[in-house]
């Protein structure tokens, strides 16, 4: 066998190793820990493919300024209110603060966003807030998360008082139906910040 066959059996051997090995390094590198496949199956509905959230300031019930940054670096549960909080919505609220509490160690990553449509419906419903002291209330405007979240989804998949999800990266990326039982919620969301470096 001459050296130049040798060499390419060589270099035919080191590419076989090599490239694989490349691509797993890129994969692994490239993909945020909390999207790369994995042996979990979700309950809730993957958005896919994600929304990153476009830039938005919307006014808080307080009368501060909501925007993009109040949803880096954590999880955010988010609820469209729609007029009065009716007995599924109060219902859902409840949940997902019985469910931020569950998380004990980890409840810090997680926050609760909810969007209402008008300042009238901050007020409709002030009692609700005041069970609610940990979740942010924020009025719906042109270019707001509710906005982009219905721009995105189809309200026939997504019904009312459905709970979203959106990642510390800014991104839409999930759905839990309002019939999903809260416990399913509660492992998907356990998954997800088990496996997630970023928040």
């Amino acid at each position: 066998m001459t050296m130049d066959a040798n060499k390419k059996k060589l270099l035919t051997i080191f590419g076989l190793f090599l490239v694989p090995l490349a691509l797993a390094a890129t994969w692994y590198l490239v993909l945020p820990d909390n999207y790369r496949p994995s042996s979990m199956t979700n309950n809730g509905n993957l958005i896919d493919p994600i929304y990153p959230m476009q830039a938005f300031e919307q006014p808080t019930k307080d009368g501060e300024t909501f925007t993009g940054k109040n949803l880096e670096k954590k999880w955010t549960l988010v609820h469209l209110i729609a007029g009065n909080c009716n007995e599924a919505c109060s219902k859902w609220l409840y949940n997902t603060r019985q469910l931020r509490i569950a998380l004990a160690e980890d409840m810090e990553r997680v926050n609760r966003l909810s969007i209402v449509d008008s300042s009238a419906a901050v007020t409709a419903n002030q009692k609700m807030w005041d069970s609610h002291p940990d979740m942010q209330v924020v009025v719906s405007n042109k270019g707001g998360v509710a906005e982009q979240i219905r721009q995105h989804t189809a309200k026939e998949a997504y019904p009312e008082n459905s709970v979203f999800l959106i990642d510390p990266l800014g991104n839409l990326m999930m759905q839990f139906p309002p019939d999903i039982n809260p416990k399913l919620l509660m492992k998907d969301l356990e998954k997800l910040l088990k496996l997630s470096h970023i928040g």
